[in-house]
């Protein structure tokens, strides 16, 4: 979910985004307290724009206020004066000796946020990123502080009542994913009634929950809404164990594809561990197809049959099920894909048209659209081109040359292929360390992608497992990919 504000940078306008800002924090479930850190942040965002970037002179600015379950992202974009970020180190005893403040702003940010990112993005300005994690009750500590608390009984029932989830239901969610996961759930605002309650308050996600006639909670399942594209995400889903085998999955996965359709969503994705095959093999039982492997997709979990942390970042197969079967749109494929590619799509009862790649392709449009999305809790990036432009190789080698300071553990970048220059821009992209991930139908814009991977770990592949046909097929090929492109760094 997200919001913007272009704004004309003089001093009059700061205290009005600022005003918003706070608003707006606290609107999203960020206490006033930590609102009002990330509303002197932003302040000290701007101030320094205008006095230093467009020198008091005019200048636009773009802010987008982006919600996530976990956390609040503030984005500032600006064309000013360009400066060396790493030479504006502060130094806490030439202030105090000698009255240099230098580098004492950058300081102050990393000090209100949780996550403080600049990006040099060349001829595409500069990009600040503020980060706060939404500080929330853990249901475990919720449990140990009620006096009254007593361990409930085992409801072993046949009858069921599957309903929408409210926001009234938040607290009964994190109880069943914390008694029937402890600790092990990958989604660890599950664990937060509170962050769960706002973001069913702004429609971030919606899902239907399972209850015994006594009214205990039994099962959950939630579809997390796409910020950009008619398509959700089935990425929330928990039985209890005593109330396993019984259909409750079925039912409810059944409820949320219906509710799906309701609200006008074309897809729906599941990503499926490899850790265990368990959620390959759900996936497959309602049809979804796989369509792409994300390499080190998931950071720092840890789940049932490991004695600590899973050794390495776990990776996830997409699997995609549509909604829709009517398909009008066409695709350009990749030659050194096409295959793949083309396989992919055959699982699917409706498939957009394939057009042939022309003998000489340029590049369409005079600016390229890039838009890059960071996971702080998977470690991770994805770089989105929405249009192909003339700057497409210089605006991807500025934000690729920005996050090698992050340290992340993948990075990902999804191609459009409604252009037949997707052949050109896989073929530099592949010169870049990428290697094929697969193809995402319909998540951005309502149009089909195609995604590759540049991968930052060390990677164990017979820890990835696959049960299904086609993702061992997209293993294959990315496993041969990953250990031929680490050979030729040797």
């Amino acid at each position: 979910m997200e919001a913007r504000l272009h704004l004309d940078m003089h001093m009059g306008m700061i205290g009005s985004a600022t005003d918003f800002t706070f608003k707006w924090c606290v609107n999203m479930g960020m206490d006033k307290q930590e609102a009002a850190r990330m509303t002197l942040a932003l302040d000290e965002i701007l101030t320094n724009i205008y006095l230093f970037g467009y020198r008091e002179k005019s200048g636009e600015a773009e802010v987008i206020f982006v919600y996530h379950a976990s956390e609040i992202e503030i984005i500032v974009r600006e064309y000013g004066e360009p400066f060396h970020f790493r030479q504006y180190k502060y130094s806490k005893s030439a202030a105090f000796s000698d009255g240099n403040f230098q580098g004492a702003g950058l300081e102050l940010l990393h000090n209100l946020t949780d996550h403080f990112i600049y990006l040099n993005r060349g001829k595409d300005g500069k990009e600040f990123r503020l980060v706060k994690t939404l500080q929330r009750e853990h249901i475990s500590d919720i449990i140990a502080r009620r006096s009254d608390h007593t361990e409930d009984t085992i409801d072993t029932e046949t009858d069921y009542l599957v309903t929408p989830v409210t926001t009234s239901d938040a607290e009964d969610i994190a109880k069943l994913i914390y008694k029937s996961y402890n600790y092990t759930y990958n989604k660890e605002e599950m664990y937060f009634p509170k962050l769960q309650e706002t973001a069913l308050q702004q429609g971030y996600k919606f899902g239907t929950i399972v209850r015994t006639s006594q009214g205990g909670p039994v099962g959950y399942f939630a579809v997390i809404r796409n910020t950009d594209s008619l398509v959700g995400e089935i990425g929330e889903a928990v039985v209890a164990p005593e109330h396993r085998k019984r259909g409750l999955m079925k039912r409810m996965i059944n409820e949320l594809i219906d509710m799906s359709k309701e609200r006008g969503l074309l897809g729906l994705y599941g990503f499926a561990l490899t850790v265990h095959i368990v959620s390959q093999i759900v996936n497959q039982k309602f049809n979804f197809k796989n369509t792409a492997i994300l390499l080190s997709n998931l950071y720092g979990a840890s789940f049932k049959g490991f004695d600590e942390h899973y050794p390495q970042p776990v990776s996830v197969i997409a699997d995609f099920l549509p909604l829709y079967s009517r398909r009008t749109n066409s695709v350009y494929l990749p030659g050194s894909y096409e295959p793949i590619l083309k396989e992919i799509y055959s699982q699917f009862e409706a498939s957009p048209a394939i057009n042939k790649l022309p003998e000489n392709i340029e590049k369409p449009f005079e600016e390229t659209e890039l838009k890059l999305n960071i996971s702080y809790s998977g470690n991770t990036a994805t770089i989105v081109c929405y249009q192909y432009g003339k700057t497409f190789e210089n605006s991807c080698a500025s934000i690729l040359k920005s996050l090698s300071g992050l340290k992340l553990n993948a990075i990902y970048i999804d191609l459009p292929l409604d252009h037949p220059w997707i052949d050109n821009a896989v073929n530099w992209i592949s010169g870049q360390g990428f290697i094929f991930s697969g193809l995402m139908p319909l998540i951005h814009s309502e149009k089909d992608f195609f995604r590759m991977q540049k991968i930052q770990t060390t990677l164990d592949f017979n820890l990835i497992h696959t049960k299904p046909e086609m993702a061992a097929k997209l293993k294959n090929i990315v496993s041969k990919e990953y250990h031929e492109l680490q050979e030729n760094k040797e």
